[in-house]
């Protein structure tokens, strides 16, 4: 009789705890269907580090088609935790938005259908178009994603007539490679003839100058300075003892032209000519920030700031030669093979070959259209572009001009060769921002020290090493009181 009744009350037990844990896994299994159908999302984080800022997702709000975000990463890479979690938060915000990632060494034939040269590479696909981003940084990716709504090409053109390098020429000289990766960021280029036309089109975000083997005539120039002075951009690549007529316009935007060709005895120990100068210093500028890869230009030319630059212009250099390198001036003893240094003469290593010069308005728009005069605006030394994304569009817009000691580094030879392409896209995708990209600090994430009192440490100690574990012993003690009553 007494085996009958605890078999009874085991059977009663046993029962009730089934019907518990079914019930709570049930429980689970509704609450995990509702979030799957309803995410929410808490950034608990004192610096918010998991929230995407009001401009991103203003932009995410206005997407309207399917947007994939291919990641190409190595297995368990170290970064990729971080980057998953900002990817996987644009997700949230818009489920238009996909994202993936890729091994490269797994999937080598998307890896080559994409063109991946590096590990970390973003690639973003809709609107019929495809942005590749080196980094994966909220910035980039929403400015990328700017990039694919945009429903018409940026405008590039290029200056013919004088023997430039042509962007459709496919000959090794020629740029017909860095055509291609400009037409797959979103870039339209044309031919841009100043001996046929008065004046820059309006519709430019830049121009290039690439390689003149002639003079451009005295009107091009002034053409030109117009450009530059109404906030135009421009790229110049001037080989040695070629400038194409254009040494005065560039020194009036404190950057000098030097009358050399830079010989770099580095360059031999990654098998070159010591014509062909290795760069690994670069500036700070923001088209070279976090930029490490080494750079080649073949027979460059030193290009340097000039000492005092004009008020309203500030120039700094982008990429820069080892200390092994210097500028020789003596062309004779260069073609013979006996240069070398000659102190007071040439210009000592290391070189500036490649130089930025950000040129501030002096006159508010209001100004030009006859609204009386305005105070100059002051130029930043970081590169920001402020006056562009000025919402009262009373400031000028800043004009930017680039010169760089050799036309040879971005053509079809040396375009892929390490670090160029990227460096001459750096370069464009800076001068062709327009007003509608944004800015976003990153987050600091910053963590605040909480300092205890002599009391306050004490009644930590006691409730966490004392009162805790006495109380877990106190309820198992009378668990078990209440279940041995039972019996």
């Amino acid at each position: 009789m007494l085996k009958k009744k605890k078999t009874g009350r085991a059977w009663s037990y046993g029962s009730g705890t089934l019907i518990s844990t079914l019930f709570f896994l049930g429980i689970l299994v509704v609450l995990a269907l509702i979030a799957e159908k309803n995410p929410r999302r808490w950034d608990l984080t004192e610096s918010k580090s998991y929230t995407l800022s009001e401009q991103t997702r203003k932009v995410l709000d206005s997407i309207d088609q399917p947007v994939s975000i291919k990641a190409f990463f190595a297995t368990a890479a170290p970064e990729q935790p971080k980057v998953k979690d900002l990817l996987d938060t644009y997700v949230y915000y818009n489920p238009k938005i996909t994202a993936e990632f890729i091994d490269p060494d797994r999937q080598p034939e998307v890896a080559k259908q994409y063109e991946i040269r590096a590990y970390g590479t973003i690639i973003l696909e809709g609107y019929g178009k495809k942005q590749p981003l080196p980094t994966a940084t909220e910035e980039g990716l929403t400015n990328g994603i700017l990039r694919l709504t945009r429903k018409t090409d940026k405008k590039l053109y290029y200056l013919v007539g004088h023997g430039e390098r042509s962007f459709e020429n496919t000959a090794k000289e020629g740029y017909s490679t860095a055509n291609y990766e400009l037409q797959k960021a979103s870039y339209a280029l044309s031919p841009l003839n100043l001996m046929q036309q008065s004046q820059v089109p309006e519709d430019a975000v830049a121009v290039f100058v690439i390689g003149p083997q002639k003079n451009l005539f005295p009107q091009e120039v002034e053409s030109l300075k117009a450009y530059l002075e109404r906030g135009g951009r421009a790229l110049m690549f001037l080989d040695p003892y070629r400038d194409g007529g254009l040494r005065e316009l560039i020194a009036g935007y404190g950057i000098e032209l030097g009358d050399d060709m830079v010989v770099d005895k580095l360059s031999r120990v990654f098998g070159g000519s010591y014509l062909m100068p290795v760069v690994m210093e670069y500036g700070g500028h923001k088209i070279t920030k976090d930029f490490e890869v080494a750079t080649f230009f073949s027979e460059a030319r030193t290009v340097r700031p000039a000492k005092e630059p004009p008020a309203n212009v500030h120039v700094e250099a982008l990429a820069s030669t080892s200390p092994n390198a210097w500028g020789e001036t003596d062309l004779d003893l260069l073609q013979k093979g006996q240069a070398g240094f000659d102190e007071g003469k040439d210009t000592a290593g290391p070189v500036s070959i490649v130089v930025i010069a950000e040129i501030a308005s002096q006159q508010k728009k209001g100004e030009a259209q006859g609204k009386g005069p305005a105070q100059e605006t002051p130029t930043p030394p970081d590169g920001s572009n402020s006056d562009d994304s000025d919402p009262s569009g009373d400031a000028g817009r800043k004009g930017y001009l680039i010169v760089a000691g050799d036309a040879d580094f971005a053509d079809n030879t040396y375009f892929g060769l390490s670090g160029n392409g990227d460096f001459f896209l750096n370069m464009v995708n800076f001068m062709g921002e327009d007003e509608n990209l944004i800015t976003i600090k990153p987050r600091q994430k910053t963590g605040t020290a909480r300092l205890m009192t002599p009391g306050q440490a004490r009644t930590m100690f006691l409730t966490l090493l004392v009162f805790v574990p006495l109380t877990v012993v106190a309820c198992g003690l009378l668990v078990y009181r209440v279940r041995r009553s039972q019996r």
